[in-house]
Protein backbone atom coordinates (compact mmCIF):
# COMPACT_ATOMS: atom_id res chain seq x y z
CA UNK A 1 0.00 0.00 0.00
CA UNK A 2 1.31 3.53 -1.15
CA UNK A 3 -0.09 6.56 -0.05
CA UNK A 4 0.19 9.46 -2.53
CA UNK A 5 -0.90 13.24 -2.91
CA UNK A 6 -4.66 13.24 -3.72
CA UNK A 7 -6.67 16.03 -5.59
CA UNK A 8 -8.42 19.05 -3.47
CA UNK A 9 -12.18 18.69 -3.13
CA UNK A 10 -12.99 21.72 -2.19
CA UNK A 11 -12.76 24.23 1.16
CA UNK A 12 -13.79 22.35 4.28
CA UNK A 13 -16.32 25.11 4.93
CA UNK A 14 -18.16 23.78 2.34
CA UNK A 15 -17.42 20.34 2.46
CA UNK A 16 -18.94 20.15 5.95
CA UNK A 17 -21.72 22.37 4.43
CA UNK A 18 -22.18 19.89 1.53
CA UNK A 19 -22.18 22.04 -1.09
CA UNK A 20 -20.13 22.83 -4.23
CA UNK A 21 -16.97 24.85 -3.72
CA UNK A 22 -15.03 27.01 -6.24
CA UNK A 23 -11.49 26.18 -5.12
CA UNK A 24 -10.40 29.95 -5.15
CA UNK A 25 -7.37 30.42 -3.28
CA UNK A 26 -6.68 31.03 -0.86
CA UNK A 27 -10.01 31.52 0.41
CA UNK A 28 -13.57 30.29 -1.36
CA UNK A 29 -15.22 33.03 -2.84
CA UNK A 30 -18.69 31.55 -2.15
CA UNK A 31 -17.25 31.42 1.81
CA UNK A 32 -15.95 35.07 1.40
CA UNK A 33 -18.96 35.95 -0.11
CA UNK A 34 -21.52 34.83 2.31
CA UNK A 35 -19.48 36.31 5.38
CA UNK A 36 -18.42 32.43 6.33
CA UNK A 37 -14.92 32.00 7.69
CA UNK A 38 -13.07 29.67 5.05
CA UNK A 39 -11.49 26.57 6.98
CA UNK A 40 -9.19 26.65 3.83
CA UNK A 41 -7.98 23.29 2.08
CA UNK A 42 -6.90 20.09 3.24
CA UNK A 43 -5.46 18.17 0.06
CA UNK A 44 -6.87 14.44 0.38
CA UNK A 45 -4.00 11.64 0.67
CA UNK A 46 -5.20 8.61 -1.44
CA UNK A 47 -3.75 4.94 -0.51
CA UNK A 48 -3.03 3.05 -3.97
CA UNK A 49 -3.56 -0.82 -3.05
CA UNK A 50 -2.50 -2.68 -6.12
CA UNK A 51 -4.46 -6.10 -5.91
CA UNK A 52 -5.79 -8.06 -7.85
CA UNK A 53 -9.49 -7.78 -7.23
CA UNK A 54 -9.55 -3.88 -7.41
CA UNK A 55 -7.53 -3.58 -9.97
CA UNK A 56 -5.03 -1.13 -8.79
CA UNK A 57 -7.64 1.50 -8.03
CA UNK A 58 -6.90 4.27 -5.97
CA UNK A 59 -9.30 4.66 -2.69
CA UNK A 60 -10.49 8.33 -4.40
CA UNK A 61 -11.68 7.10 -7.49
CA UNK A 62 -15.00 4.84 -8.55
CA UNK A 63 -15.02 1.23 -8.52
CA UNK A 64 -14.72 -0.32 -11.64
CA UNK A 65 -17.71 -2.19 -12.22
CA UNK A 66 -16.25 -5.86 -11.44
CA UNK A 67 -18.43 -8.66 -10.54
CA UNK A 68 -17.13 -9.61 -7.20
CA UNK A 69 -17.38 -13.12 -4.94
CA UNK A 70 -19.88 -13.68 -2.49
CA UNK A 71 -16.60 -14.46 -0.39
CA UNK A 72 -15.32 -10.69 -0.94
CA UNK A 73 -18.60 -9.66 -0.08
CA UNK A 74 -18.92 -10.86 2.49
CA UNK A 75 -15.56 -10.04 4.12
CA UNK A 76 -16.63 -6.69 3.07
CA UNK A 77 -19.57 -6.67 4.91
CA UNK A 78 -18.47 -8.20 8.03
CA UNK A 79 -15.40 -5.40 7.55
CA UNK A 80 -17.86 -2.82 7.76
CA UNK A 81 -19.84 -3.72 10.53
CA UNK A 82 -16.86 -4.22 13.05
CA UNK A 83 -15.94 -0.51 12.14
CA UNK A 84 -19.74 0.36 13.25
CA UNK A 85 -20.41 1.92 15.87
CA UNK A 86 -24.04 0.90 18.22
CA UNK A 87 -25.70 3.38 19.96
CA UNK A 88 -28.99 3.26 21.68
CA UNK A 89 -31.59 5.27 20.44
CA UNK A 90 -34.47 7.40 22.07
CA UNK A 91 -36.63 7.04 24.03
CA UNK A 92 -34.25 5.10 26.17
CA UNK A 93 -35.99 1.90 27.38
CA UNK A 94 -34.87 0.24 30.96
CA UNK A 95 -31.86 -2.39 31.10
CA UNK A 96 -34.12 -5.30 31.38
CA UNK A 97 -36.43 -4.51 29.09
CA UNK A 98 -35.82 -7.76 26.31
CA UNK A 99 -34.73 -5.64 23.56
CA UNK A 100 -32.85 -2.29 22.88
CA UNK A 101 -33.16 -0.21 19.38
CA UNK A 102 -29.59 0.54 18.06
CA UNK A 103 -28.35 3.19 15.56
CA UNK A 104 -25.69 1.57 13.49
CA UNK A 105 -24.43 4.56 10.96
CA UNK A 106 -27.67 5.24 9.11
CA UNK A 107 -29.23 1.77 10.02
CA UNK A 108 -31.60 0.37 12.62
CA UNK A 109 -31.42 -2.52 15.02
CA UNK A 110 -33.49 -4.10 16.96
CA UNK A 111 -31.45 -6.08 19.09
CA UNK A 112 -32.58 -8.66 22.13
CA UNK A 113 -30.19 -8.97 24.96
CA UNK A 114 -29.00 -11.94 26.52
CA UNK A 115 -26.40 -12.43 29.26
CA UNK A 116 -24.12 -15.77 29.34
CA UNK A 117 -22.05 -17.24 32.04
CA UNK A 118 -18.62 -18.72 30.57
CA UNK A 119 -14.67 -19.31 30.18
CA UNK A 120 -14.01 -16.69 28.40
CA UNK A 121 -10.34 -18.19 28.02
CA UNK A 122 -11.92 -20.28 25.83
CA UNK A 123 -15.44 -19.18 24.55
CA UNK A 124 -13.69 -17.58 21.28
CA UNK A 125 -13.34 -20.77 18.82
CA UNK A 126 -10.15 -21.04 17.49
CA UNK A 127 -9.87 -19.81 13.77
CA UNK A 128 -12.18 -16.57 14.81
CA UNK A 129 -10.78 -13.50 14.40
CA UNK A 130 -9.89 -11.60 17.22
CA UNK A 131 -7.96 -8.63 17.26
CA UNK A 132 -10.24 -7.30 14.19
CA UNK A 133 -13.05 -8.40 16.78
CA UNK A 134 -15.27 -9.29 13.78
CA UNK A 135 -17.01 -12.46 12.56
CA UNK A 136 -16.22 -13.72 15.67
CA UNK A 137 -17.77 -17.94 16.51
CA UNK A 138 -18.05 -19.52 20.40
CA UNK A 139 -17.07 -22.32 21.58
CA UNK A 140 -19.63 -22.79 24.69
CA UNK A 141 -20.94 -26.18 24.90
CA UNK A 142 -18.09 -27.36 27.16
CA UNK A 143 -18.71 -24.63 29.49
CA UNK A 144 -19.34 -25.42 33.44
CA UNK A 145 -22.40 -24.33 35.22
CA UNK A 146 -22.31 -21.29 36.68
CA UNK A 147 -21.23 -21.81 40.50
CA UNK A 148 -22.64 -19.83 43.13
CA UNK A 149 -21.81 -22.10 46.46
CA UNK A 150 -20.99 -19.19 48.90
CA UNK A 151 -17.19 -19.74 50.10
CA UNK A 152 -17.85 -16.86 53.13
CA UNK A 153 -14.41 -15.46 52.84
CA UNK A 154 -13.39 -11.93 52.99
CA UNK A 155 -12.45 -11.53 49.28
CA UNK A 156 -13.00 -8.93 46.65
CA UNK A 157 -16.04 -9.33 44.05
CA UNK A 158 -14.57 -9.66 40.36
CA UNK A 159 -16.06 -10.61 37.43
CA UNK A 160 -14.92 -9.73 33.92
CA UNK A 161 -17.25 -9.73 30.38
CA UNK A 162 -17.33 -9.03 27.08
CA UNK A 163 -20.06 -7.28 25.02
CA UNK A 164 -20.35 -8.72 21.13
CA UNK A 165 -23.60 -7.91 18.83
CA UNK A 166 -25.57 -10.23 16.27
CA UNK A 167 -27.31 -7.56 14.17
CA UNK A 168 -30.41 -8.62 12.09
CA UNK A 169 -30.61 -7.08 8.54
CA UNK A 170 -30.65 -3.13 8.93
CA UNK A 171 -33.95 -1.32 8.73
CA UNK A 172 -34.80 1.67 6.52
CA UNK A 173 -33.78 3.80 9.29
CA UNK A 174 -36.27 3.13 11.41
CA UNK A 175 -36.86 0.69 14.11
CA UNK A 176 -38.19 -2.11 12.40
CA UNK A 177 -36.03 -4.98 11.39
CA UNK A 178 -36.61 -7.81 9.16
CA UNK A 179 -34.42 -9.87 11.56
CA UNK A 180 -34.32 -9.47 15.39
CA UNK A 181 -30.30 -9.03 16.23
CA UNK A 182 -28.71 -10.14 20.12
CA UNK A 183 -26.14 -8.56 22.02
CA UNK A 184 -24.57 -11.11 24.04
CA UNK A 185 -22.44 -10.13 27.49
CA UNK A 186 -20.21 -12.89 27.93
CA UNK A 187 -19.14 -13.25 31.77
CA UNK A 188 -16.78 -14.87 34.07
CA UNK A 189 -16.96 -14.52 38.01
CA UNK A 190 -14.63 -16.25 40.66
CA UNK A 191 -12.03 -16.61 38.61
CA UNK A 192 -8.93 -19.09 39.31
CA UNK A 193 -6.46 -17.70 41.73
CA UNK A 194 -3.67 -18.44 38.72
CA UNK A 195 -6.14 -16.16 36.12
CA UNK A 196 -6.80 -13.38 39.00
CA UNK A 197 -2.55 -13.24 39.30
CA UNK A 198 -2.49 -12.96 36.05
CA UNK A 199 -4.40 -10.50 36.08
CA UNK A 200 -2.54 -8.63 38.68
CA UNK A 201 1.03 -9.18 36.81
CA UNK A 202 -0.55 -7.06 33.77
CA UNK A 203 -1.72 -4.29 35.92
CA UNK A 204 1.18 -3.72 37.69
CA UNK A 205 3.21 -4.36 33.90
CA UNK A 206 0.97 -1.39 32.41
CA UNK A 207 1.11 1.10 36.05
CA UNK A 208 5.40 0.71 35.93
CA UNK A 209 5.01 2.62 32.73
CA UNK A 210 2.70 4.99 34.45
CA UNK A 211 4.79 5.79 37.66
CA UNK A 212 2.34 4.60 39.27
CA UNK A 213 2.37 2.48 42.44
CA UNK A 214 1.73 -1.39 41.67
CA UNK A 215 -1.05 -3.01 42.84
CA UNK A 216 -0.99 -5.44 45.56
CA UNK A 217 -2.33 -8.77 45.30
CA UNK A 218 -6.18 -9.41 44.11
CA UNK A 219 -7.60 -7.05 46.33
CA UNK A 220 -7.32 -4.18 43.77
CA UNK A 221 -9.23 -6.26 41.13
CA UNK A 222 -12.44 -5.69 43.04
CA UNK A 223 -11.86 -2.02 42.33
CA UNK A 224 -11.95 -1.39 38.91
CA UNK A 225 -15.67 -0.71 38.80
CA UNK A 226 -15.49 1.00 41.73
CA UNK A 227 -12.71 3.57 40.38
CA UNK A 228 -14.55 4.21 36.92
CA UNK A 229 -17.31 5.52 39.10
CA UNK A 230 -21.20 5.11 38.55
CA UNK A 231 -21.44 7.97 36.13
CA UNK A 232 -18.97 4.99 33.85
CA UNK A 233 -22.23 3.07 33.26
CA UNK A 234 -24.65 5.70 31.96
CA UNK A 235 -24.95 4.71 28.74
CA UNK A 236 -24.96 1.66 26.33
CA UNK A 237 -23.64 -1.16 26.50
CA UNK A 238 -21.82 0.03 30.31
CA UNK A 239 -24.80 0.61 31.67
CA UNK A 240 -26.68 -2.89 30.14
CA UNK A 241 -23.64 -4.51 31.83
CA UNK A 242 -23.73 -3.22 35.08
CA UNK A 243 -27.51 -3.31 35.78
CA UNK A 244 -28.12 -6.62 33.99
CA UNK A 245 -24.95 -8.58 34.71
CA UNK A 246 -22.29 -7.05 37.24
CA UNK A 247 -24.94 -5.41 39.66
CA UNK A 248 -27.34 -9.10 40.17
CA UNK A 249 -24.00 -11.19 40.40
CA UNK A 250 -22.42 -8.81 42.93
CA UNK A 251 -25.46 -8.44 45.36
CA UNK A 252 -25.95 -12.24 45.42
CA UNK A 253 -22.30 -12.65 45.75
CA UNK A 254 -22.64 -10.70 48.75
CA UNK A 255 -26.19 -11.56 50.29
CA UNK A 256 -24.50 -15.52 49.75
CA UNK A 257 -21.18 -14.99 51.68
CA UNK A 258 -22.30 -12.75 54.08
CA UNK A 259 -20.02 -9.91 53.18
CA UNK A 260 -20.50 -5.49 52.59
CA UNK A 261 -20.54 -4.68 48.82
CA UNK A 262 -19.95 -1.08 48.04
CA UNK A 263 -22.99 -1.03 45.86
CA UNK A 264 -24.62 -0.25 48.89
CA UNK A 265 -23.65 3.53 48.62
CA UNK A 266 -26.40 5.39 47.28
CA UNK A 267 -24.22 7.04 44.09
CA UNK A 268 -24.52 3.20 42.89
CA UNK A 269 -28.09 2.87 43.43
CA UNK A 270 -28.82 6.38 41.44
CA UNK A 271 -26.56 7.59 39.17
CA UNK A 272 -26.36 4.68 36.42
CA UNK A 273 -29.98 5.26 35.97
CA UNK A 274 -29.63 9.39 35.31
CA UNK A 275 -30.96 8.91 31.24
CA UNK A 276 -32.44 4.98 31.55
CA UNK A 277 -35.88 4.11 33.10
CA UNK A 278 -35.56 1.77 35.89
CA UNK A 279 -37.50 -1.16 36.84
CA UNK A 280 -38.83 -2.82 40.12
CA UNK A 281 -36.17 -5.56 39.60
CA UNK A 282 -33.92 -2.10 39.94
CA UNK A 283 -36.03 -1.14 42.69
CA UNK A 284 -35.70 -4.80 44.63
CA UNK A 285 -31.67 -4.64 44.46
CA UNK A 286 -31.79 -1.46 45.98
CA UNK A 287 -33.00 -2.97 49.14
CA UNK A 288 -31.11 -6.16 49.03
CA UNK A 289 -27.58 -4.58 48.80
CA UNK A 290 -28.33 -3.13 52.61
CA UNK A 291 -28.53 -7.19 54.03
CA UNK A 292 -25.19 -8.05 53.56
CA UNK A 293 -24.03 -5.57 56.06
CA UNK A 294 -26.44 -6.93 58.52
CA UNK A 295 -25.57 -10.58 57.60
CA UNK A 296 -21.96 -9.66 58.25
CA UNK A 297 -22.73 -8.12 61.94
CA UNK A 298 -25.39 -10.42 62.62
CA UNK A 299 -22.64 -13.43 62.04
CA UNK A 300 -20.23 -11.79 64.40
CA UNK A 301 -22.56 -12.07 67.34
CA UNK A 302 -24.05 -15.62 66.95
CA UNK A 303 -20.82 -17.61 68.57
CA UNK A 304 -19.90 -16.11 71.57
CA UNK A 305 -21.20 -16.77 74.96
CA UNK A 306 -24.91 -15.04 75.92
CA UNK A 307 -24.05 -11.64 78.08
CA UNK A 308 -26.13 -8.14 77.64
CA UNK A 309 -23.94 -6.10 75.36
CA UNK A 310 -24.46 -9.21 72.62
CA UNK A 311 -27.86 -9.19 73.24
CA UNK A 312 -27.90 -5.38 72.99
CA UNK A 313 -26.54 -5.65 69.89
CA UNK A 314 -28.77 -7.84 68.44
CA UNK A 315 -31.62 -5.63 69.02
CA UNK A 316 -30.03 -3.14 67.50
CA UNK A 317 -29.59 -5.30 64.37
CA UNK A 318 -33.03 -5.88 64.95
CA UNK A 319 -33.99 -1.85 64.39
CA UNK A 320 -32.31 -2.39 61.05
CA UNK A 321 -34.09 -5.37 60.08
CA UNK A 322 -37.36 -3.38 60.59
CA UNK A 323 -36.60 -0.53 58.54
CA UNK A 324 -35.54 -2.95 55.76
CA UNK A 325 -38.97 -4.84 55.99
CA UNK A 326 -40.91 -1.56 55.93
CA UNK A 327 -38.58 -1.10 52.20
CA UNK A 328 -39.64 -4.59 50.92
CA UNK A 329 -43.31 -3.89 52.31
CA UNK A 330 -43.18 -0.60 50.16
CA UNK A 331 -41.70 -1.96 46.98
CA UNK A 332 -44.70 -4.71 47.36
CA UNK A 333 -46.83 -1.83 47.48
CA UNK A 334 -45.60 -0.22 44.52
CA UNK A 335 -45.37 -3.26 42.12
CA UNK A 336 -49.29 -3.99 43.22
CA UNK A 337 -49.89 -0.12 42.43
CA UNK A 338 -48.82 -0.41 38.66
CA UNK A 339 -50.00 -4.14 38.11
CA UNK A 340 -52.85 -4.93 40.15
CA UNK A 341 -52.35 -8.25 39.80
CA UNK A 342 -49.00 -9.00 39.04
CA UNK A 343 -49.75 -12.92 39.24
CA UNK A 344 -52.13 -15.56 39.54
CA UNK A 345 -52.73 -19.42 39.69
CA UNK A 346 -51.85 -20.79 36.13
CA UNK A 347 -51.85 -24.27 35.23
CA UNK A 348 -54.56 -26.09 37.93
CA UNK A 349 -53.02 -29.83 37.16
CA UNK A 350 -51.13 -31.49 39.82
CA UNK A 351 -47.78 -30.03 40.92
CA UNK A 352 -46.55 -31.68 43.83
CA UNK A 353 -45.09 -31.04 46.36
CA UNK A 354 -46.82 -27.39 45.95
CA UNK A 355 -49.77 -26.21 44.87
CA UNK A 356 -50.57 -25.15 41.16
CA UNK A 357 -47.82 -23.16 39.55
CA UNK A 358 -48.13 -19.24 38.89
CA UNK A 359 -48.05 -17.29 36.25
CA UNK A 360 -47.08 -13.48 35.81
CA UNK A 361 -47.83 -10.28 33.43
CA UNK A 362 -44.54 -10.74 32.18
CA UNK A 363 -41.14 -12.27 32.54
CA UNK A 364 -39.87 -9.72 34.38
CA UNK A 365 -42.39 -9.33 37.35
CA UNK A 366 -41.69 -13.07 37.27
CA UNK A 367 -38.12 -12.82 38.19
CA UNK A 368 -38.92 -9.93 40.40
CA UNK A 369 -40.56 -11.73 42.34
CA UNK A 370 -38.91 -14.77 42.28
CA UNK A 371 -35.49 -12.25 43.62
CA UNK A 372 -37.91 -11.26 46.36
CA UNK A 373 -39.64 -14.44 47.82
CA UNK A 374 -35.47 -15.77 47.38
CA UNK A 375 -34.17 -12.86 49.03
CA UNK A 376 -36.94 -12.96 52.40
CA UNK A 377 -36.02 -16.01 52.62
CA UNK A 378 -32.16 -15.54 53.63
CA UNK A 379 -33.71 -12.03 55.47
CA UNK A 380 -35.90 -13.89 57.04
CA UNK A 381 -33.51 -17.15 58.81
CA UNK A 382 -31.25 -13.85 60.00
CA UNK A 383 -33.69 -12.45 61.57
CA UNK A 384 -35.08 -14.71 63.18
CA UNK A 385 -31.62 -16.13 64.84
CA UNK A 386 -31.27 -12.26 66.21
CA UNK A 387 -34.42 -12.90 67.92
CA UNK A 388 -33.03 -15.84 69.42
CA UNK A 389 -30.00 -14.19 69.96
CA UNK A 390 -31.70 -11.47 71.65
CA UNK A 391 -34.27 -13.57 74.19
CA UNK A 392 -31.36 -15.89 75.10
CA UNK A 393 -32.44 -17.36 78.58
CA UNK A 394 -30.50 -15.22 81.23
CA UNK A 395 -31.78 -11.85 79.90
CA UNK A 396 -32.81 -9.80 83.19
CA UNK A 397 -36.15 -8.93 83.34
CA UNK A 398 -37.69 -10.96 80.92
CA UNK A 399 -37.81 -14.93 80.30
CA UNK A 400 -37.82 -17.09 77.17
CA UNK A 401 -40.32 -16.28 74.61
CA UNK A 402 -40.49 -13.09 75.77
CA UNK A 403 -40.04 -9.78 73.72
CA UNK A 404 -41.05 -6.73 75.85
CA UNK A 405 -37.73 -5.30 74.66
CA UNK A 406 -38.16 -6.10 70.82
CA UNK A 407 -38.81 -3.49 68.30
CA UNK A 408 -42.52 -2.66 68.54
CA UNK A 409 -42.74 -2.86 64.81
CA UNK A 410 -41.29 -6.79 64.94
CA UNK A 411 -43.39 -9.30 64.68
CA UNK A 412 -41.20 -12.60 65.15
CA UNK A 413 -44.67 -14.68 64.38
CA UNK A 414 -43.69 -14.35 60.89
CA UNK A 415 -40.39 -15.15 60.52
CA UNK A 416 -40.90 -18.73 62.04
CA UNK A 417 -39.52 -20.97 59.84
CA UNK A 418 -43.12 -22.49 58.92
CA UNK A 419 -43.63 -18.92 57.52
CA UNK A 420 -40.21 -19.23 55.43
CA UNK A 421 -41.39 -22.35 53.97
CA UNK A 422 -44.64 -20.60 52.61
CA UNK A 423 -41.91 -18.00 50.91
CA UNK A 424 -39.89 -21.07 49.67
CA UNK A 425 -43.31 -22.68 48.21
CA UNK A 426 -43.94 -19.29 46.34
CA UNK A 427 -40.87 -19.00 44.37
CA UNK A 428 -40.77 -22.79 43.31
CA UNK A 429 -44.26 -22.38 42.04
CA UNK A 430 -42.74 -19.70 39.87
CA UNK A 431 -39.22 -20.70 38.74
CA UNK A 432 -40.87 -22.71 35.66
CA UNK A 433 -42.96 -19.76 34.40
CA UNK A 434 -39.53 -18.21 34.74
CA UNK A 435 -37.51 -20.67 33.17
CA UNK A 436 -39.88 -20.72 29.97
CA UNK A 437 -39.15 -16.37 29.48
CA UNK A 438 -35.99 -15.62 30.53
CA UNK A 439 -33.61 -14.97 27.92
CA UNK A 440 -30.83 -14.84 30.85
CA UNK A 441 -31.44 -18.25 32.54
CA UNK A 442 -27.99 -17.44 34.58
CA UNK A 443 -30.20 -15.06 36.41
CA UNK A 444 -31.95 -18.20 38.32
CA UNK A 445 -28.87 -20.13 39.48
CA UNK A 446 -28.50 -17.85 43.01
CA UNK A 447 -32.06 -17.91 43.93
CA UNK A 448 -32.34 -21.36 43.30
CA UNK A 449 -29.61 -22.07 45.31
CA UNK A 450 -31.21 -20.03 48.53
CA UNK A 451 -34.23 -21.99 48.14
CA UNK A 452 -32.04 -25.59 48.11
CA UNK A 453 -30.38 -24.09 51.07
CA UNK A 454 -33.42 -23.90 53.27
CA UNK A 455 -34.81 -26.97 52.12
CA UNK A 456 -31.83 -29.39 52.88
CA UNK A 457 -31.75 -27.41 56.88
CA UNK A 458 -35.02 -28.27 56.98
CA UNK A 459 -34.26 -31.96 55.76
CA UNK A 460 -32.15 -31.95 57.67
CA UNK A 461 -34.89 -32.24 60.99
CA UNK A 462 -36.90 -34.05 58.75
CA UNK A 463 -39.18 -32.41 57.08
CA UNK A 464 -39.09 -30.93 53.28
CA UNK A 465 -37.80 -33.89 51.59
CA UNK A 466 -40.24 -33.95 48.46
CA UNK A 467 -39.34 -30.34 48.18
CA UNK A 468 -35.51 -31.30 48.04
CA UNK A 469 -36.14 -33.53 45.03
CA UNK A 470 -38.38 -31.40 43.28
CA UNK A 471 -35.39 -28.33 43.32
CA UNK A 472 -33.19 -31.27 42.46
CA UNK A 473 -35.12 -31.87 39.60
CA UNK A 474 -35.26 -27.86 38.88
CA UNK A 475 -31.60 -27.68 38.72
CA UNK A 476 -31.22 -30.68 35.96
CA UNK A 477 -34.27 -28.32 33.67
CA UNK A 478 -32.12 -25.19 34.76
CA UNK A 479 -28.82 -27.10 33.63
CA UNK A 480 -30.56 -28.14 30.17
CA UNK A 481 -31.79 -24.36 29.23
CA UNK A 482 -28.50 -23.19 29.68
CA UNK A 483 -27.16 -25.27 27.68
CA UNK A 484 -29.78 -25.13 25.03
CA UNK A 485 -29.37 -20.96 24.80
CA UNK A 486 -25.09 -21.78 24.76
CA UNK A 487 -26.36 -24.31 21.35
CA UNK A 488 -28.04 -21.05 20.30
CA UNK A 489 -25.47 -18.56 21.11
CA UNK A 490 -22.91 -20.70 18.65
CA UNK A 491 -25.03 -20.70 15.67
CA UNK A 492 -24.58 -16.93 15.35
CA UNK A 493 -21.43 -15.30 14.44
CA UNK A 494 -20.52 -12.24 16.22
CA UNK A 495 -18.75 -8.60 16.52
CA UNK A 496 -17.33 -7.40 19.16
CA UNK A 497 -17.99 -4.02 20.63
CA UNK A 498 -16.79 -3.88 24.36
CA UNK A 499 -14.68 -5.69 27.14
CA UNK A 500 -15.34 -4.88 30.58
CA UNK A 501 -12.06 -6.33 32.62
Amino acid sequence: MVGVPGKYKGCNTCRARRVKCDNTRPFCKKCTDYGRACSGYERETVFIVGTQDDKGRVGSHPPRNIQQSRVSQSTASTQHAANLGFVATEPFQPAWHETVALQSGADSHLIRIVAQHADLASAIKQGSSPPQNHDVMLSLLDTPSLDVTPTFREENFYLKSMCLVSSGEAGDGSTNCSEEGVCLFLYQKNLSIAALLTKVIQQNSSTMYANEPPRNGTSALADEVRELGPAAYQAFPAHHFFARVYRPSAVWAALLNRQPTFLCNPEWTVVPWEHYPRTCLDDLLDVAVLLPSIYSRADHIMLPEANTNRRLIARELLDNCVNIQTQFDIWVGVVRQKTRIPYWVGDSSSYVPFNEPLSFASPLLCLAHVYYWAVLIGFHQCVYALVQVANKPGNEGSGPGITTDMPPALDPRIYQPTETRKLAALACRSLDFALRTTSQPDLLIAPTWIIKDFFSRMNAVGLCELESLWVNDFNDRLDIRCRETNAWLEDKRWTMIRRFD
